[in-house]
């Protein structure tokens, strides 16, 4: 017993050092601020706010993933016109402030080819927010890293399938892209901005894990990869059954295998994804807790990118009263507390309900 709860402590202990190299250590006082806000407005005022928005800014992307979600929600009609103009972004991020929701990642899509994402995340850090990208490298030049730089960016996550070159850049559908990778990681090391690689595991990728010496597995091969590139860490994430994966083939983890994986890893260095954690020894859904959603390039919002089905539009309600009513919502409600939203499992209530039924002490 003694022992189990020193190793618990140790873990406990590695990923807080993880977590002060990607947050602490680069705090302002405005962050500070506004992370101090969500910490008494949910802790102390016990009132249920999201701590994160993925925050879609566009569908344009260089690669083809096969494990990407973004064919779910995309509309029929794709013109400029329809999607989000920055001045409308720039207002979400004024009422996340105001919310005191403390952190938005920008999506996609490839966010890095949004026109004035550089702006978009200067806005954000000026309003105290935890601004961070998500993106496939391509597009992650040295310029690009001193601008996002100097607008206060908060973290780069920048996605790899592979330590191997040819295997990364098949799975992306894109040649070259590993090298930009790379060379993004080296990068971003260089100019000081902190830098979370970010992979999918499948089930082949874990074959031999946690085998000492006669580990060579896949996802241990990219996390060594990435930590001698200067990575500040790796983000771990399941595959959801949803876009283009429903065609693929590959099963969903299962819980046993997510523990697997989880135990495995140095948490010092690796953890899993923002969406997917341990509660009091139960693996939940972060989405389905209340904690992140998502906003598509046209301003809809839905429970995660995995999900198409859609809660209202930023362009038409505020966002607190959209993030009231999606957590109100039948579909919500049904799957509250559950373990993934993913496309194929999520149960679909009726619409209807009434934006009176909403839960008190959200928001």
């Amino acid at each position: 017993m003694i022992l189990k709860k020193c190793n618990e402590f140790l873990r406990f202990f590695k990923k807080m050092t993880l977590y002060y190299k990607v947050g602490m250590a680069r705090m302002t006082p405005v962050l500070a601020k506004q992370m101090l806000k969500y910490v008494f407005l949910t802790k102390i005022l016990k009132r249920e706010i999201p701590w994160l928005i993925e925050l879609s800014v566009t569908y344009e992307c260089q690669a083809k993933c096969p494990h990407c979600s973004v064919h779910n929600y995309i509309a029929s009609e794709k013109e400029e016109d329809k999607l989000l103009t920055n001045d409308e972004i720039k207002q979400v991020l004024e009422q996340a402030v105001e919310i005191g929701i403390p952190k938005v990642d920008l999506f996609g899509g490839e966010p890095l080819l949004k026109e004035g994402i550089v702006d978009l995340v200067a806005h954000g850090s000026k309003l105290g927010l935890y601004m961070s990208v998500t993106t496939n490298g391509w597009s992650l030049s040295r310029d690009m890293i001193r601008n996002l730089a100097k607008a206060g960016i908060s973290c780069v996550n920048i996605s790899i399938d592979s330590a191997e070159e040819r295997i990364h850049d098949r799975l992306r559908g894109l040649k070259g892209l590993f090298g930009k990778v790379t060379e993004g990681i080296e990068m971003c090391r260089e100019e000081g901005v902190a830098c979370i690689a970010s992979t999918y595991v499948t089930k082949k990728g874990i074959v031999n894990l946690g085998k000492g010496k006669e580990d060579d597995s896949h996802l241990t091969k990219i996390i060594n990869l990435t930590k001698g590139l200067g990575a500040t860490g790796i983000r771990i994430l399941f595959p959801i059954i949803s876009g283009r994966w429903e065609r693929s083939g590959n099963k969903e983890f299962t819980e046993d295998e997510k523990a697997f994986v989880i135990d495995n890893i140095d948490p010092s260095f690796a953890f899993i994804e923002g969406a997917y954690s341990v509660k009091k020894g139960k693996k939940v859904c972060q989405s389905l807790h209340g904690k992140m959603f998502n906003i598509s390039p046209e301003g809809n919002i839905q429970i995660c990118v995995a999900f198409p089905d859609t809660f209202g539009n930023v362009r038409k309600a505020p966002l607190v009263e959209l993030i009231h009513n999606m957590w109100a919502h039948p579909t919500y409600l049904k799957n509250k507390g559950g373990n993934c939203c993913n496309n194929l499992g999520l149960i679909r209530g009726n619409d209807g309900q009434k934006k009176t039924d909403v839960p008190q002490g959200v928001c």
